[in-house]
């Protein structure tokens, strides 16, 4: 079987990487980009994410050029904690939460495909424009520069996907809630605050920030986000993380974090990138015959609960295990739809709500100017609901990792 990737994202790369561990070799992957980038910022993966990463040998290079999150802090505006919540090792799971910058992610995949399969296997500088599938026959699929055919192609081309244009031409662009981000990267000097994980402010204005790199001489390297209302909630033209921006843009509000030190954050960023905070509406259907989608190409989704990657990541190991699984492409495609699509669905719409984040909502509408007791506020079982309810929505749940690593030792077993 010839499978095509459409996209060496961290979805396309960990894609191949998956196929490759379940015996399929006849792989061609496309980047648009004439170079596998080292642009971008933080992500953070989840143990269940982790979990899939360990299985195809990438455990310790990964925590290797990481920062383990340990912790998850939620603070208003004020500086008032609200709740710190335990993650990864420091919960009780098997594999840790990592906090990571996207470029040591990518180069991390990327060199693992080519020691695994080849430098040719991956084409730079084919842009893809779209394809074309009939029932029974090869999928075409059509680059700014040439064509080729596949028995089985799938599209992780990300937001604007050429793939999901092709299936669903009429959907439009990403949809904008008005909030404008800026994220970058800052040396900080050795200090507490930035041990951790956090996230702070209020429903139209609030920060993220989470440490991705240690040096030698205890500065780390801190990513963080500044989330800003700045219009009603619309389409948005085309716009992305490569787009820069001036510290001068960013809304005085956050200067006045000074709990995060959010002014030395801001003037310590060689880059800034300013894009909109943008989703699309879950689809019917992932699948068109023998074309399929992945990660942000089938379901982008606002960044609270830091869940893209590891979608993507779960993504790519239930494509290749209900390949290995089912006896036709099609049954496959129909398999990783049913399992993968309802999931994700259900993490946008809940992202769109906030996600765990809604903690800090409520907590503003109920104490505005803040509090002498978050008890007073609000219940400790009804914070630590929001958090159970979402871990349980996007599969990291301590129950549902369990459920699948007994699934994985009886496949194991069966082999």
């Amino acid at each position: 079987m010839r499978i095509g990737i459409v996209g060496a994202g961290v979805g396309g790369l960990t894609l191949a990487l998956s196929l490759i561990d379940k015996g399929y070799r006849d792989i061609q992957i496309y980047e648009a980009a004439e170079e596998i980038s080292d642009l971008g910022v933080g992500i953070n993966i989840l143990p269940h994410a982790m979990q899939v990463m360990s299985g195809l040998g990438l455990l310790a290079p990964l925590v290797a050029a990481s920062v383990e999150t340990g912790t998850l802090s939620y603070y208003t505006q004020w500086g008032q904690l609200i709740l710190s919540d335990e993650r990864g090792i420091n919960a009780g799971y098997r594999w840790p939460q990592i906090s990571i910058h996207r470029s040591q992610l990518i180069q991390i995949l990327h060199a693992a495909v080519v020691e695994r399969l080849g430098i040719d296997r991956i084409k730079t500088g084919r842009r893809c424009t779209g394809f074309s599938s009939t029932p029974g026959a090869p999928a075409q699929v059509y680059f700014e520069n040439g064509q080729e055919e596949f028995d089985l192609l799938i599209g992780c081309d990300g937001i604007h996907s050429a793939i999901r244009k092709g299936m669903y031409p009429n959907e439009g662009d990403p949809k904008w809630d008005g909030i404008t981000m800026w994220r970058a990267v800052s040396y900080m000097p050795a200090n507490t605050i930035f041990e951790s994980m956090i996230i702070a402010g209020k429903s139209e204005h609030r920060m993220v920030m989470y440490p991705i790199e240690k040096g030698g001489d205890g500065r780390y390297l801190v990513n963080w986000v500044a989330k800003y209302k700045t219009a009603s909630a619309q389409e948005m033209p085309r716009q992305d993380w490569i787009h820069k921006a001036e510290d001068s843009e960013i809304p005085e509000d956050f200067r006045k974090f000074d709990f995060l030190m959010a002014s030395e954050l801001i003037a310590n960023a060689e880059v800034i990138y300013k894009y909109p905070q943008v989703d699309r509406d879950p689809l019917p259907s992932w699948n068109l015959n023998n074309v399929t989608l992945l990660g942000d190409a089938a379901h982008p989704m606002y960044p609270s609960g830091s869940n893209g990657a590891s979608q993507a990541i779960l993504d790519a190991e239930s494509l290749s295990q209900s390949l290995m699984s089912e006896p036709g492409i099609g049954l496959a495609l129909d398999r990783y739809d049913q399992e993968r699509r309802p999931a994700t669905s259900e993490i946008v719409m809940k992202n769109r709500r906030a996600g765990p984040e809604r903690c800090i909502d409520l907590v503003e509408q109920r104490a505005p100017l803040g509090f002498d007791h978050i008890d007073d506020v609000i219940a400790h079982e009804e914070l630590q609901f929001i958090l159970k309810d979402y871990k349980k929505v996007a599969g990291f749940d301590r129950e549902s990792l369990d459920k699948v690593e007994k699934k994985a030792a009886t496949l194991m077993g069966a082999k």
